[in-house]
């Protein structure tokens, strides 16, 4: 059985009277629980404790605060009433008074004063319950209860028949302390009409362990516990009273009594709806709530350690809402869930993840130093690089901007700083997206900044809100490997002004696609770069990036069809490259797009290519003339011969298509002479020539 606190409801108001300090918690809670008013009455008729119910019948009635005693109260014939009441009730016999109860005033209280339930309190204080009912029924009489009757009440058999006990909203079994745990177990369960076993009952009150009060439930049925899963929420909650005073007539509980009540929630299923409100439903990882409440643990523990510091660290998910948007929301929470795994996994044991938002995820782990948070932070990064979402012919990728805290271990803060650190956390991730996102930003925190972490960061201009003159184009060579000469040149959007300043291109180009306002800067961008082709006799190849709005919306494909079909001999000078990651997630629309701009006699390339399956398994029907190699194919190559070996394998499969490759990000002479020797027809990078400002544009 499982022992629980009971009745956590605001405790009652208090006379004022220093007794009322004396007063057990369970006849305080007990009272509290009855529908009407009632109160704790000495035998001189002082008021020792009284209910909600009790205040508001004498607020009603005029009379407020409830007066410390029944005397000052009620008119002087009804204290006489009341008096004969509570003499019988201190001498053992529960007795009730019928029949109208005046106050001072003259104004009727109640019709009846109901006394039962005497009891020993603490500080050498005696009491008995008294019960105002409003009803008016029977006659003006005081009634007494012979021995038979308090013998009958003591075993709860007709306590509906006396109307005495009908005003406790549970029923009562009193226990004399003779009975076997057998047939503690029996009487209970016929009161209840239970059909739980009764040997599993007489276990159960046996190991109860401590002293009296405890608290146990009882499931009404055995349908309960079918099946190993629990089939009825609600359960009858038993609570073993002593009886004060009793003397045991053998090694057991002694006399004690049985307060039951129906239909109260399982405490099982309490504590997981409680669990429950910690957790985030879709992924499992603690909620905001949760998040915080461990954060504050964690700085209690560093004001008393001064051995390890604490990362505390925001992410927040690149480019989720195509996830939703491409996939569906079934997509969306598989994405999320992955994200989760991936999470659980880096921070290991010793860590905390949270889901603190739609696509936003905090956590946090002990660490030594600055660095160890930094390579942590990485690693969430690369861990969601290895996460691939196949949802019918789409493939979902998923990046993230991270926010990093650091508090060293010498730094120490106060618990109500959690809120400030994880603030500080999530400006350090707003930071990182202002410079183009899929990056760790770190912040090492110092007392005086949570003073001041209640400011955020100004909101990403809005991409529609550029001017024109706002907008600048550079241009970055591309070289035959071969020839070692210039073959061409990829155009890079890149901000200009005051309001540039901090916000990388990349960043704001993210933006620009959420807010769907990317095709008409690929619209733009296609108007320069046409204009300084028809310029330049030049027949050098002009590459551009085209996003995945741009290649399904009809206004950018009209616009490209029209500037071509009054010169088809610019169409031969353009390449347009779309992202591997835009194919992935949207592989029908860019194949439809390619085939329509190589008709036009443009060329196609696919940009940030990874050698991931899903494309190469498409390559042999995809009209495409380059493969524009992800950087992380091509650094490090002359350092690691097995990385060169993967690398000299795609080229050959490329080759085999009849689609040639670009190295990007080429910052050595040893890099480009490997590239060569592998047959890459072209490269770019540093190593051949930085962005410069582009005439044309």
């Amino acid at each position: 059985m499982q022992v629980s606190h009971r009745f956590l409801s605001d405790r009652l108001e208090q006379s004022g009277r220093a007794e009322n300090n004396n007063l057990t918690g369970f006849h305080t809670s007990l009272l509290e629980v009855l529908p009407h008013a009632a109160a704790y009455v000495a035998q001189d008729g002082s008021v020792l404790v009284h209910n909600k119910q009790m205040k508001a019948l004498c607020a009603a009635k005029g009379v407020f605060p409830v007066p410390v005693s029944l005397p000052s109260l009620l008119s002087e014939t009804s204290w006489r009433r009341c008096e004969a009441v509570l003499s019988a009730a201190f001498s053992g016999v529960p007795a009730q008074a019928s029949g109208a109860i005046v106050l001072q005033s003259g104004e009727t209280f109640c019709h009846h004063m109901i006394c039962t339930s005497f009891v020993s309190l603490s500080g050498e204080r005696q009491a008995v319950l008294v019960q105002f009912d409003l009803e008016e029924h029977g006659q003006d009489e005081i009634v007494t209860l012979s021995e038979p009757a308090r013998n009958e009440i003591r075993s709860a058999k007709s306590a509906k028949d006396l109307d005495l006990l009908e005003h406790f909203p549970d029923d009562v079994l009193v226990f004399d302390g003779s009975e076997s745990l057998d047939e503690m177990a029996g009487k209970l369960l016929k009161l209840i009409n239970s059909d739980y076993e009764m040997d599993l009952l007489a276990e159960a009150l046996e190991n109860l362990e401590g002293e009296l009060p405890q608290t146990f439930y009882i499931p009404e049925n055995r349908s309960f516990q079918a099946a190993g899963y629990v089939t009825d929420r609600q359960m009858c909650e038993v609570r073993l009273v002593p009886i004060p005073g009793s003397v045991k007539s053998k090694p057991g509980m002694g006399a004690s009594m049985a307060v039951i009540r129906r239909n109260v929630d399982c405490p099982q299923e309490t504590a997981e709806n409680r669990r429950l409100a910690y957790l985030d439903p879709l992924t499992g990882l603690e909620n905001r709530r949760a998040f915080t409440k461990a954060l504050k643990r964690e700085l209690t523990r560093l004001a008393a350690e001064d051995e390890i510091g604490l990362a505390v660290l925001y992410i927040d998910l690149d480019e989720f809402k195509k996830v939703n948007d491409l996939g569906g929301h079934d997509a969306g929470d598989d994405m999320l869930q992955r994200v989760a795994a991936c999470l659980r996994l880096t921070l290991g044991e010793f860590g905390t993840a949270a889901r603190i938002g739609g696509d936003e995820f905090a956590g946090m782990v002990p660490v030594v130093n600055e660095e160890a948070a930094l390579d942590i932070a990485e690693e969430i990064l690369a861990g969601f690089d290895r996460i691939r979402l196949e949802v019918g012919d789409r493939v979902f990728t998923i990046g993230g901007s991270i926010g990093v805290a650091f508090l060293d271990s010498n730094v120490k803060l106060r618990e109500g700083d959690a809120a400030a650190l994880l603030g500080l956390a999530d400006r350090a991730c707003l930071r990182g997206k202002r410079f183009g996102g899929r990056s760790v930003q770190v912040h090492s925190v110092q007392p005086q900044d949570c003073e001041g972490a209640g400011g955020e960061l100004a909101d990403l201009p809005e991409p529609g809100s550029f001017r024109g003159n706002e907008l600048t184009l550079y241009a970055m060579p591309i070289v035959c490997l071969k020839r070692n000469r210039a073959c061409g040149s990829e155009i890079l959007l890149r901000l200009q002004g005051d309001r540039a300043r901090g916000l990388s291109s990349r960043a704001w180009i993210s933006a620009a696609e959420r807010s769907g306002f990317i095709a008409q800067v690929d619209a733009w961008t296609l108007d320069k770069v046409l204009d300084a082709a028809e310029r330049n006799p030049d027949r050098t190849i002009l590459t551009m990036n085209v996003s995945a709005e741009s290649a399904r919306d009809p206004i950018f494909r009209d616009g490209l069809y029209h500037r071509l079909s009054v010169n088809p001999l610019l169409a031969s000078k353009l390449c347009l490259e779309i992202a591997e990651k835009d194919f992935l997630r949207e592989p029908a629309s860019v194949q439809a797009f390619f085939k329509f701009v190589n008709e036009l006699g443009c060329q196609t390339a696919i940009d940030d290519f990874a050698g991931h399956w899903p494309v190469l398994s498409r390559l042999t029907n995809l009209r495409v003339e380059w493969l524009k190699l992800e950087s992380s194919l091509t650094q490090q190559v002359v350092e690691e011969p097995a990385k060169a070996a993967i690398l000299n394998g795609l080229v050959r499969a490329a080759h085999e298509l009849g689609i040639k490759v670009i190295a990007k990000h080429v910052e050595t002479a040893e890099e480009a002479s490997l590239l060569r020797e592998l047959d890459i027809e072209a490269a770019q990078g540093y190593f051949f020539g930085r962005p410069e400002p582009w005439p044309g544009g």
